[in-house]
């Protein structure tokens, strides 16, 4: 049982280490959330303050009160426009990394582990940390507006990135699994999955929304409208896991917020603007925004204080998973060099989107699945090794991401602004301008 003082004083003290960091940004460049995964580090492992057995049942709770508050803030804080630009970018660059993440870390692993794995088996460990963490992602990406304006652009296409990826990596990883269970597998039916979950979620939030604003105008003159609203995003969560498929409630929270940021240009689109600018007022997007941002930036520092207390420090595990580290970022680098190229990105597109990257708390999650899928332990009879590889994994992928990889981008940055011609053959994307 954990006691509620020492609750209390963990969640102040994640508070105010957060804030100071924030405030030190400018001088030590280490974001906040290294800093409070730190102080999780030190309190749960290390010291041994807080037990990791107490913390783990709240993984479902915190990974969904998490994903809705910040994919909301992902939503209302992002232009619609600059979301369609973005999306072919954004899927072309996941679908690229996740093959070759599978790909990889599977030869990898049974070059390094060949008694706990086969072929198939180390796959789907690549599967499960194929994607990246919409949570993580925000986070790397908000420190770095600190650090060089003007990455609307990228931030649009990481997070969608991470957004599009949960449901792809749930289902492949299931798929997987059933595989190596000797089950039936009908590629097809994976795919068309994949496709239906993000299509029918993505109209779900986004309708609801639209309904949902059309709604405040009724409410205009009451209080406490932003409070109902954060209440409607766990709802429209569950539903569209619960009859779309899993993977859907994310993409359904960022289709709402989406929505409603951008009722006005959609409603001027279709001739319908009418008295539109009456509803925008009543919801005042400015004051949601600003009150949102403040419990955006609680759950982002607690969740990143939380991934440090459930952390299980062994050597054999860090090692083996700083190697995947290490893979990934490699990986990454040609990966988003080659699409770039394809795709015709930015300059600071293509940069960026070399070095940023971070696994989260859904690696965690599907990490679960063989223990799940398979309690006897027949077809995996080591199931506890895909959590004890994944923590190194998450937490190397999130240093690397928040300290190294902005660091290394805005020298890159800084270095062809310097020379005054754009990016070399080798940096940039042919055809595209500097």
């Amino acid at each position: 049982m954990i006691d509620a003082g020492s609750i209390l004083i963990l969640v102040s003290s994640t508070i105010f280490l957060s804030y100071v960091s924030g405030i030190f940004y400018s001088k030590t460049k280490i974001p906040d959330i290294i800093w409070v995964l730190g102080l999780g580090i030190l309190l749960g492992p290390v010291l041994g303050f807080f037990k990791k057995e107490s913390f783990l049942a709240l993984s479902p709770l915190m990974s969904v009160v998490a994903l809705c508050i910040i994919l909301f803030d992902t939503g209302i804080n992002m232009d619609l426009v600059v979301l369609v630009r973005s999306m072919v970018k954004s899927i072309g660059l996941f679908l690229a990394t996740f093959v070759c993440n599978i790909l990889l870390i599977g030869l990898y692993l049974i070059v390094v582990m060949p008694e706990d794995f086969n072929l198939l088996q180390a796959m789907l460990l690549g599967a499960m940390t194929g994607g990246t963490s919409t949570v993580a992602i925000y986070a790397i990406i908000d420190g770095i507006e600190k650090l060089m304006p003007k990455v609307e652009s990228i931030r649009a296409i990481l997070l969608m990135e991470s957004i599009i990826s949960d449901p792809v990596c749930i289902i492949v990883s299931i798929a997987f699994i059933r595989v190596i269970k000797g089950l039936e597998l009908s590629i097809f039916e994976s795919l068309a999955g994949i496709v239906y979950i993000l299509i029918l979620s993505f109209l779900f939030g986004f309708t609801v929304g639209l309904i949902w604003i059309l709604s405040l105008r009724k409410l205009r003159e009451r209080r406490f409208n932003y409070i109902l609203t954060v209440a409607a995003i766990f709802p429209i969560y569950f539903m569209a896991e619960q009859y779309i498929g899993e993977g859907g409630g994310a993409v359904a929270v960022m289709a709402f917020g989406l929505a409603m940021a951008n009722f006005k240009y959609i409603m001027e689109r279709f001739g319908l603007a009418g008295d539109v600018s009456v509803v925008i007022l009543s919801l005042d997007k400015d004051r949601i925004r600003q009150f949102h941002e403040e419990i955006t930036f609680f759950i982002k520092s607690f969740f990143f204080v939380y991934i440090g207390l459930i952390v299980e420090l062994s050597a054999k595990y860090m090692l083996v998973g700083l190697g995947i580290v290490a893979l990934s970022a490699v990986l990454r680098y040609g990966v988003a060099t080659a699409v770039g190229r394809f795709l015709k990105f930015s300059k600071e597109e293509l940069i960026l989107s070399r070095f940023i990257f971070a696994n989260g708390l859904p690696a965690l999650v599907m990490s679960q699945l063989p223990m799940i899928f398979d309690p006897a332990r027949q077809f995996f009879p080591h199931p506890e090794i895909y959590p004890n590889l994944c923590m190194p994994v998450v937490l190397g992928t999130v240093l690397y991401g928040a300290l190294v990889g902005p660091l290394v981008a805005k020298r890159r940055l800084m270095k062809h602004e310097a020379e005054g011609v754009g990016l070399s053959p080798t940096d940039t994307p042919t055809g595209s301008q500097a």
